[in-house]
């Protein structure tokens, strides 16, 4: 209990005064998705593509505002940023995960968001949730970045068919979650993924990202798949 209580204080310390619009989307299961979206500011008109960023805890409104200090960066790089809310206070695992990509479609239907590929991002349970999520359909995302994330349950993993995961944990990480990184690591890769993978010296479970690492991959995933999609419409003529 002491943890959880650690981990929300943690989680919670970046004011949420950073604005964002917000949207309502309604899947399968008759639920309704409260979904914050964060739009580019300084790059170009759109259509710019899509991330999801998870939020850790069980991703009620409280601990998805505090991730705005993420949405808001990630934004400021060009990507349409959503961050859902749990309906019921579950995070977004096994059938909760799966309105994910109902949200995403819902979502791409904006005329100023890119259609096809998405991105995952999740800090601490909702990097794992991410790396649940995009297990199952990697084709429809350019990569997950779990910043921490872990595997919690390997059976619940699909093959990652070489999608891009950038997994970064910190060397302090008070819930032990640096001591498994080599597992992961190798998890990660006999389920299929090309992983990038490392401790965050000196940083424990939440910690400021490092674009320098981060930003780069970005813009790798982003033309693989550019090419991916210009040689499969070579192919079609």
């Amino acid at each position: 209990m002491h943890l959880i209580r650690k981990l929300a204080f943690l989680l919670c310390l970046i004011p949420g005064f950073i604005y964002a619009e917000e949207e309502y989307v309604t899947v399968e299961d008759g639920s309704t998705i409260k979904v914050f979206l964060f739009y580019p500011k300084n790059d170009g008109e759109g259509p710019w593509p899509l991330s999801v960023l998870m939020s850790g805890g069980t991703a009620n409104e409280y601990i998805v505002r505090a991730q705005f200090w993420l949405g808001h960066e990630l934004a400021n790089r060009g990507w349409v940023i959503a961050v859902p809310v749990s309906p019921d206070a579950n995070a977004f695992f096994g059938k909760s995960g799966d309105r994910i990509p109902q949200v995403i479609k819902h979502l791409q239907e904006a005329p100023n968001i890119e259609t096809g590929k998405s991105l995952l991002v999740g800090v601490s349970n909702g990097g794992s949730s991410a790396l649940q999520i995009a297990s199952h359909d990697p084709q429809d995302y350019y990569g997950v970045v779990a910043v921490p994330g872990i595997i919690k349950d390997v059976g619940t993993i699909g093959n990652f068919q070489d999608l891009p995961v950038f997994v970064r944990i910190g060397e302090n990480d008070f819930l032990g979650w640096n001591r498994q990184l080599p597992q992961l690591e190798q998890q990660l890769s006999e389920a299929g993924a090309r992983v990038n993978a490392k401790l965050e010296l000196g940083a424990n479970h939440v910690f400021p990202i490092n674009w320098d690492e981060l930003q780069p991959w970005l813009d790798s995933v982003r033309e693989a798949a550019r090419q991916d999609a210009a040689a499969a419409h070579s192919e079609e003529h």
